[in-house]
């Protein structure tokens, strides 16, 4: 494949928060998309999640976002892999064929519940927020509320405000009536990073095939995921014909121009078989040529991702 990958998401820098031993520029095994795998496996462009832990107390969340950033620009950021904050970053990474990062947020209950810090946020290089993770927060219900609910007033003032910035909003973990509130609200195509299909595999991180037809009718694109038990819910290794399963089901639907992959690497201990690291991405091109058009993988691995960066990012 002639061009470089586009990875919607995975959690390397919030590992890397976590265990400030590991070097990003060095192998370590412990690393799935640490920068020797981003090469191997010609990822050129790899939104980077800052995700605090649950354990994390209201009033330390967005200190601890602050303090991801500021490893990403100390420890991450270099001439060889540098930050997407705009378009025209965004377009000179593609006309060179050099490897930059997208920053996100990996859920809203790190905002403390003030359009100040978002703004902040965006400031200092943020370019997208999953507006929850599993569980529910100021802005909306997580997937795993037992009574979820849909945006709040406060989540409501969110999305516009990402709206008014150029800010990516994400809706992976995001319970369906927070789901339907945002494709509703949203002014921008919005998507989901890292999900696949729940008729394929019955997880409610996963998405309907209503919800993937409306990310379809928004623009959006959806980015299926790595993540073993959301591929199948067999006790068992997974390998890339498993994961094929969701992306020819995405595309029955007509979602050829609306999905992509969001790996969720450093977020997930997988026993995916042949997709394991970054540095694995040749063997699902290699068994995407085997069934797809050349101008389908391209969009697969990387122009459906760039059309709704392109469009949402200033």
């Amino acid at each position: 494949m002639a061009v470089g990958i586009f990875d919607a998401h995975c959690d390397v820098l919030s590992k890397l928060w976590e265990r400030p031993e590991l070097d990003f520029y060095q192998g370590h095994e412990e690393l799935q998309a640490g920068f020797p795998d981003l090469q191997k496996g010609n990822v050129d462009i790899q939104v980077l999640a800052c995700y605090v832990p649950q354990h994390v107390p209201f009033g330390r969340r967005f200190q601890a976002v602050l303090e991801m950033l500021d490893l990403f620009h100390e420890r991450v950021a270099s001439e060889q892999f540098r930050p997407i904050l705009s378009n025209a970053d965004l377009e000179e990474c593609v006309l060179k064929g050099t490897k930059g990062a997208i920053l996100f947020v990996e859920g809203a209950h790190a905002l403390e519940e003030s359009l100040v810090q978002l703004r902040t946020w965006h400031r200092l290089g943020l370019r997208g927020m999953t507006l929850t993770w599993n569980h529910g927060n100021a802005v909306a219900s997580g997937c795993q509320e037992p009574n979820p609910g849909g945006l709040t007033m406060f989540g409501r003032k969110v999305i516009a405000e990402m709206n008014r910035l150029g800010m990516v909003i994400d809706l992976s973990h995001v319970a369906e009536p927070g789901f339907w509130d945002t494709l509703e609200l949203s002014k921008d195509p919005v998507i989901a990073s890292h999900s696949n299909t729940r008729s394929i595999c019955d997880h409610p991180r996963n998405l309907t095939d209503e919800q993937i037809k409306a990310l379809i009718a928004n623009k959006g694109v959806m980015g299926l995921t790595f993540v073993d038990f959301f591929v199948t819910s067999e006790k068992r290794t997974v390998w890339i014909d498993d994961l094929l399963r969701h992306l020819d089901h995405v595309c029955a639907l007509g979602g050829v121009d609306h999905v992509a992959f969001g790996s969720d690497f450093d977020g997930i201990t997988t026993t995916f078989g042949d997709l394991a690291r970054a540095g694995d991405y040749h063997n699902l091109v290699n068994a995407l040529q085997k069934r797809y058009k050349e101008a389908e993988v391209q969009k697969f691995m990387r122009e459906n991702w760039l059309r709704v960066f392109r469009n949402v990012l200033q």
